[in-house]
């Protein structure tokens, strides 16, 4: 980092490494700024990692990196966003279904307070706001712009995501000989995905397990995509259910966001799975596919830490998204189903924190909702969210 006076060494940028990024403080000099603002900006430093992209219009494609070519994208350089794909037809039909103009794939960056910048190539096609709780509908658009090709965009960041691989490699590397398992736990999300990946890379298949553990109430698509994923890289997969909906059977209450008992069962589910695979805890390394832009929790966990007497690394913290998305893409491993649906987030059919985007595919995306409706306990989650609806006044 250095100061506005000394921001012309921004330019000597081009001569480091594509890892190494020069951040200009709004102060003339470091020492004036107070640490607290201080570690803001190394924060905002840290984003422009994940934050950073260039549009190649003869390419019809996105670069993801700090050192980039084309047409820059106005996307601050801000802790708290997160940039992706919509990857799909059914995510160009959910725009346009609340009035965004948008060709395919287009670049989506997810800001605060529910706010979705849509890209089109290098024109911003709309702006949306999205409640929890309500409808998502456009509040902001201009022009359709371009259609991104997604091929191109894979080939134009392939360097990337080598270097962001090699990273995050040399990360996990350095952990190969302390411990006799690597355990992935496993949602079948691009995150989780891309760590698997990683460990294998890292570890070799016969020192990597992955976990899945089943609620009762996920989407039946992520157990579908962990089994099929599982199969394809001959990795070993270990299901185990954590009781979820047999406690709803029971008559408990569907989880809130004040009480999300599920979570719990998931946990205690996930540990108990631990043991079986080795009863001495530090035998076993868990590798974890948090990345900072999903929430200020997530940023504000090292990379490198213990969690109930098992230690956890997450090599992909500073991560975008879309570097996952493409990531996957790359090495041959499809995404999640749902994602190619418009989701952003994956997991039950009856989470609290499901927000209305992912609510209104579930309502209107024709296969999906057929599922959906023949699934226990989905009907009283949709009560349970319009119910809500009424009491924030949402129309």
């Amino acid at each position: 980092m250095v100061g506005r006076e000394d921001r012309e060494l921004k330019e000597l940028e081009n001569l480091f490494k594509p890892n190494v990024y020069i951040h200009v403080v709004p102060k003339a000099r470091i020492r004036n700024v107070r640490p607290k603002h201080l570690a803001l900006e190394f924060e905002r430093a840290r984003s422009a990692y994940r934050n950073t992209v260039y549009w190649l219009g003869r390419n019809h494609a996105y670069v993801f990196t700090v050192r980039g070519q084309g047409v820059k994208i106005d996307v601050e350089n801000n802790p708290a966003y997160d940039i992706y794909i919509g990857i799909g037809k059914d995510t160009a039909s959910f725009l346009k279904s609340i009035s965004c103009p948008s060709h395919l794939n287009p670049l989506i960056v997810r800001k605060m307070g529910g706010i979705h910048d849509v890209y089109c190539g290098c024109v911003k096609s709309c702006t949306l706001k999205v409640p929890d709780v309500g409808y998502p509908k456009t509040i902001e658009k201009s022009e359709e712009g371009e259609e991104v090709n997604l091929v191109e965009t894979i080939k134009a960041n392939k360097h990337t995501l080598r270097v962001m691989e090699k990273i995050a490699l040399n990360f996990m590397e350095k952990f190969r000989d302390q411990y006799s398992y690597f355990v992935v736990p496993w949602s079948g999300g691009k995150d989780s995905t891309t760590v698997l990946l990683l460990a294998i890379k890292a570890y070799g298949l016969s020192r990597v397990k992955a976990v899945y553990v089943d609620t009762g109430v996920d989407f039946p698509y992520n157990r579908d995509y962990v089994r099929k994923i599982a199969k394809k890289l001959s990795v070993e997969l270990i299901e185990v259910k954590a009781g979820v909906l047999e406690e709803l059977v029971k008559g408990r209450e569907l989880p809130t966001h004040e009480n999300r008992w599920c979570t719990k069962l998931k946990i205690k589910a996930l540990y108990e799975a631990f043991n079986t695979i080795s009863k001495d805890k530090s035998d076993i390394l868990v590798i974890v596919g948090d990345r900072d832009a999903e929430s200020e929790l997530r940023s504000k966990r090292p990379p490198f830490r213990e969690h109930e007497g098992y230690f956890q690394i997450a090599p992909i913290k500073m991560w975008s998204g879309a570097h996952t998305q493409l990531y996957l893409l790359a090495n041959g491993i499809p995404l999640n189903p749902l994602y190619l649906m418009g989701f952003y987030r994956i997991g039950c059919y009856i989470c609290p924190a499901l927000r209305s985007w992912e609510v209104k595919i579930m309502k209107e995306q024709g296969e999906l909702s057929k599922l959906l409706n023949s699934l226990m306990f989905y009907r009283e989650f949709i009560t349970d969210y319009y119910k809500k609806l009424l009491t924030v006044g949402e129309t």
